[in-house]
Formats: C-alpha cells, sequence, structure tokens
C-alpha cells in the first residue's frame, strides 16, 4: 500500500531538516487531540509542527483541536506552526500556529510569513523561521 500524502511530506520534512542539524520526532496522538504531528529540536530549542498536505484548491483541512491547541500555545508565545505544502503547485507555506483560524475559515487565501517551491526547498531557512539559530547552513 502506498504511504498517505502526509506521510510522504512528513519523511521528507524530517530527511530535508536533518541536512541542517534539526533533529525530528513524528508525534502519533491518538488520546490528546490537537497536538501538532513533529516536534523539531537544535540543541535546547524545540518547535512544534503540524504538517498538511492540500492536494489542490485552497481549503486547508484544519480540525477544531488543532485550532484550540495551536491557538493557546501559540498566544502563549510558545513556538507552533502550521507547515502546508499544495501538491499542485509544488510550494511549501509556513504559518504561525495563531493563524489557525484563518487557515479554518480561509485556508492559503491567508498570507504565509514564508513560502518556498518545494524543488530546491531552502531548509535553513526553514530552519531559521522556526527559531533556530544553531542550524548549519
Amino acid at each position: 500500500m502506498a504511504a498517505k500524502p502526509e506521510t510522504r511530506f512528513a519523511a521528507w520534512v524530517r530527511e530535508g531538516l536533518k541536512t541542517v542539524g534539526c533533529e525530528t520526532e513524528r508525534i502519533e496522538n491518538r488520546v490528546n487531540l490537537g497536538i501538532p504531528d513533529m516536534l523539531v529540536g537544535v540543541g535546547n530549542a524545540w518547535a512544534m509542527v503540524e504538517l498538511k498536505v492540500v492536494p489542490r484548491g485552497k481549503k486547508v483541512r484544519v480540525r477544531p483541536h488543532q485550532v484550540a491547541f495551536m491557538v493557546r500555545h501559540g498566544s502563549a508565545g510558545r513556538p507552533c506552526f502550521f507547515l502546508i505544502k499544495h501538491e499542485l503547485d509544488s510550494v511549501v507555506y509556513l504559518y504561525p500556529g495563531t493563524d489557525a483560524p484563518s487557515l479554518l475559515s480561509v485556508g492559503l487565501m491567508k498570507t504565509p510569513t514564508k513560502a518556498w517551491a518545494a524543488r530546491g526547498m531552502q531548509w535553513g531557512e526553514l530552519a531559521k523561521e522556526l527559531g533556530f539559530s544553531l542550524v548549519v547552513p
């Protein structure tokens, strides 16, 4: 059976961030709904990242529990992000967790913090946007 798009995206992100010195842990949690998919760390710094894949169009499937988690923790200054890959356009978008309500209502019409072409992804730039300054360029 072929891997789901989000599973392939998670593996791609993990391998890419590894090249710039980040460690990642995929979080699979069916007990505490809303917890992001991936924990990314460098040294004693970390960020939580919710991964989404949008096959076409602008709609991002964000669940209410994810909105609540991201807004609560992002508003408290904890590093929470959405990393969204638009498959048709082959673009990767980064949004802060506090943008969760906008992503739910208007999807990718919301202006991202940063966007990259998936081909030639700038992993060092992503790591910097996640708040890591110890990353090898």
